[in-house]
């Protein structure tokens, strides 16, 4: 599974390189921060501030930016949260807002490919008083989705090569 999950990136990283380079940014600064993309579906309290937490995190974090849309390219990162509690009858109605079930997805995407390219999943219990702690370990799981794809990110950064002069023709008379 390991060897495939590892040819799979191969390939996409393959793919990025053999495409030609779409049009960059003007300007010619580039920014050496990779673009993270939060895309949140929480709409219980834990996973509203888990996700809040999250994008505080990548925000305040000196190698990421925070994106609200997926701009040139970076990695994705996709939550969707439910109370554990809210609905059930009894007992557990009383804990209704203290923990969250999230599910998260990273993708990859650059604007070469016709849309993001899957990396990882899992899901999780996040408690109230434990967002900021689970945000940290998403933007652990973050720095090593970027060091395995760091080759792939290094080259979308460097400037698209200058296609090679073709000789003119001169007709003499």
């Amino acid at each position: 599974m390991k060897t495939n999950f590892a040819s799979s990136i191969g390939m996409v990283a393959l793919a990025l390189l053999i495409l030609p380079a779409q049009a960059r940014a003007a300007g010619g600064a580039t920014d050496t921060k990779l673009s993270i993309f939060v895309d949140c579906h929480c709409s219980d309290p834990v996973g509203g501030d888990f996700c809040s937490a999250l994008k505080d995190n990548v925000s305040d974090s000196s190698a990421y930016r925070l994106v609200d849309h997926t701009d040139a390219y970076g990695i994705g990162v996709h939550l969707w949260c439910v109370d554990m509690f809210t609905g059930l009858p009894g007992i557990n109605s009383k804990l209704t807002g203290t923990m969250s079930a999230v599910s998260v997805a990273f993708t990859i995407y650059a604007e070469r490919l016709p849309g993001e390219v899957y990396e990882d999943s899992s899901v999780f219990r996040v408690g109230k008083e434990a967002t900021d702690e689970m945000s940290q370990r998403i933007l652990t799981a973050l720095g090593q989705l970027a060091t395995a794809n760091k080759s792939v990110f290094e080259r979308m950064q460097a400037p698209p090569p200058k296609p090679a002069a073709t000789p003119t023709s001169q007709v003499i008379q």
